[in-house]
């Protein structure tokens, strides 16, 4: 029986993660903003822009599990504005949750995930990461930061024994795209043409997504490491 700690873990990508890992019998402790979505597993509540929160997040949820196998940061922060509206306070904010929240929470976790035999972190990014999009600027700049930040901690920590992965999606039904799609005044017409482009012809599901990350948690995984792996319809392939 494994262990893993999902922060971003109440909603959309992050609850089928949830439910998958303890569907094959593991423990899970969920991190996140706001109050707990249900009693089925231990909760942290933080704010996920607080530099001080992933450390004590990691504290606490190590007081519900045994050992710490596998870290998933799925918390992400994603605005859309034309360049002439940004912000620096939005700005600020994907950069907090995007890639200053992951390489904390990492760092936090580290000695725990030292002690494990099969010692796996999964940061939850996007297709952002290969390719543009317009209006998005917080969100496209820090998602390819992520893919810099996997490749170092995949080199600093294999020789530990801990592999770290990123998994991108591309255009899932979850809680944060449907948030974009509110956005967007012509919203049912942008999303036919995207789904046109998309080899598959649609959008994804959360549990499409979900299946990779579980799969990166388990001991089939073991020889994967530094890898961006899109979950697309085979979006950023053509």
């Amino acid at each position: 029986m494994a262990s893993m700690m999902i922060i971003g873990g109440t909603r959309g990508l992050g609850g089928e993660i949830a439910a998958d890992f303890t569907r094959a019998g593991h423990r899970v402790v969920l991190a996140d903003e706001g109050a707990a979505p249900d009693g089925a597993h231990p909760y942290v509540a933080l704010d996920l822009a607080d530099p001080k929160a992933p450390a004590r997040a990691v504290a606490q949820a190590l007081t519900h599990l045994p050992s710490l196998d596998a870290l998933v940061i799925a918390a992400s922060a994603m605005e859309s504005a034309p360049i002439e509206q940004w912000t620096a306070a939005m700005w600020d904010r994907a950069a907090a949750i995007n890639l200053r929240l992951p390489f904390l929470a990492v760092q936090a976790a580290l000695p725990a995930l030292r002690e494990s035999a099969n010692a796996s972190v999964t940061l939850l990014s996007s297709t952002a990461t290969l390719r543009g999009q317009p209006l998005t600027h917080g969100y496209q700049a820090t998602k390819a930061g992520v893919a810099g930040l996997v490749r170092s901690l995949a080199a600093e920590l294999g020789p530990d024994g801990i592999r770290v992965n990123a998994v991108l999606p591309g255009w899932l039904d979850t809680p944060l795209t449907q948030a974009y799609w509110a956005t967007r005044e012509n919203a049912a017409a942008e999303r036919a043409l995207i789904e046109e482009r998309i080899p598959l012809r649609r959008h994804g599901t959360a549990q499409e997504a979900a299946a990779l990350v579980c799969f990166l948690a388990s001991p089939a995984a073991s020889y994967l490491t530094g890898a961006m792996l899109p979950v697309d319809g085979g979006d950023t392939a053509v």
